[in-house]
This record gives structure tokens, sequence and C-alpha cells, in this order.
């Protein structure tokens, strides 16, 4: 049985803040979890002021190695892969 828990943690709050200064624009892509993972952070980011674009990924190669990570295509804006199996 699958738990509610939330997605985002204590820690997460601060990684966000370093990760995301000077950025005005995210494309969040999920991959794996329930689609309540992706809408927590989604509402997250859009309550910061970020402008968001959301994007649910079957796989990708290679596959993630971390909860959440970041890639930077152009000035103010993010890729942020969210992948809430990771460390499960």
């Amino acid at each position: 049985m699958m738990t509610n828990a939330p997605f985002l943690i204590e820690s997460d709050h601060a990684l966000l803040r370093h990760h995301l200064r000077g950025i005005r624009i995210i494309e969040l892509r999920q991959i794996g979890g329930t689609p309540e993972h992706g809408a927590e952070m989604m509402a997250h980011l859009e309550n910061l002021g970020f402008a968001v674009k959301f994007r649910k990924l079957e796989r990708m190669s290679p596959p993630p190695l971390l909860r959440i990570a970041f890639r930077y295509p152009g000035p103010g804006t993010a890729e942020m892969t969210i992948a809430p199996d990771v460390g499960a």
C-alpha cells in the first residue's frame, strides 16, 4: 500500500533555493512516482513565483541518480527533473 507522504522534504527547500537562484522559467520533468508528486512540485514552484512547464517522461537514459536534478539550457531557464522513486 502506498502512502500519500509529500514528495518535498525539508532539505529540498534549501536545495531549490540554491539551484534556482536567478531562474525565472522552469521546465519540470517527472520520471516515475504518482501524479500527485508532480502536482505538488509544480504548485510549490508556482507559489515561489516561477513560470513552470510540466512534462511526464516514461524513461530517461541514463536513468536519474538523484530525486531532484537540474540543467541550465539558457539564461534564466532551468530544466528540473524529479524522480520520486529514486532512493525509495
